[in-house]
């Protein structure tokens, strides 16, 4: 027996996402019974509404939004020659009276022409509010897609290293046991940083299995390499795994944090919060206009 994830009905037979892995009745799924028996192995490429209906609508809107901008540089080049055909026609209307008739159209298309771009460049600032929003969304579900990994910095890169024994080092300094079957994947990841060590990833498959992990690491105020068995005296990180974009929100707040004295600004969930003094109300940092309440 299965629970459909739409409306919780028990059900013997019925779809499976191939994206969240909820299962659904035919009547929720959005597929026929018949129909979905005729996909065959495209069975296990099914999405459901939920999985298939944002991403689609999202890119529907950005093709609409850049179509619909597309025309802005003609627009402009349009306004210079209007502006340049109107001083020309203010000068020769004294020499050319008896074309008065056929400036007067020609005056009239120009002016209907400039109520076009007058009613396009009004849509200019709603556009561009569309595709910020529209980015924020891509931007939030990117970071979701790595709400289960673990992110940890400063342990240093070794030829035919393996990354499972150091992930198992770090448990056992936190008095855990990290088993494999934890784990999706361990992998280091790129730096934009030239010759700068790699950070580790670290992809549970249960994202309380990581909040435990990172609740772990921050009991110890220094995580030093030595308790790793690594030569040295450096110290690694162990933080949630965040974007680019949310890493370079995060530097720029506690920047301005310094320079603004707020005691508090910290990760939890990979959220961003910001909290002045102990009685301060707490808020979060999602976007550049956000790290104004810094102040």
């Amino acid at each position: 027996m299965h629970t459909c994830a739409n409306c919780g009905t028990q059900h013997t037979d019925g779809t499976i996402c191939s994206i969240c892995k909820n299962h659904y009745d035919f009547p929720c799924s959005g597929v026929t019974e018949s129909g979905y028996r005729r996909l065959g192995e495209r069975k296990n490429t099914w999405r459901c509404l939920k999985c298939k209906g944002p991403q689609d609508s999202i890119q529907e809107q950005l093709s609409q939004i850049l179509s619909r901008l597309a025309p802005l540089a003609t627009v402009v080049e349009d306004i210079r020659s209007i502006k340049a055909e109107i001083g020309d026609l203010k000068n020769s209307l004294e020499l050319a009276y008896q074309l008065t008739g056929d400036l007067s159209n020609t005056v009239q298309d120009l002016g209907s022409r400039i109520c076009t771009v007058e009613k396009v460049g009004s849509e200019v600032p709603a556009l561009r509010d569309e595709i910020t929003r529209l980015n924020n969304e891509l931007q939030d579900r990117d970071q979701w897609a790595r709400a289960n990994n673990v992110e940890i910095r400063g342990i240093p890169e070794k030829k035919g290293e393996n990354l499972y024994d150091v992930v198992s080092c770090i448990g056992q300094l936190y008095n855990t046991s990290i088993k494999k079957e934890e784990i999706n994947y361990i992998a280091r990841i790129p730096t934009r940083v030239l010759k700068a060590e790699r950070s580790i990833i670290v992809a549970f498959n249960n994202r309380y299995r990581k909040e435990e992990l990172i609740a772990l690491a921050r009991k110890i105020k220094k995580n030093s390499l030595s308790d790793l068995g690594i030569r040295g005296e450096g110290i690694f990180y162990l933080n949630d795994h965040l974007t680019q974009r949310n890493k370079t929100l995060l530097n720029k707040a506690k920047s301005l944090a310094k320079d603004n004295n707020f005691q508090y600004i910290w990760v939890k969930h990979c959220k961003i919060m910001a909290r002045k003094s102990d009685t301060s109300p707490i808020f979060f940092i999602k976007e550049e206009r956000d790290l104004k309440k810094i102040t």
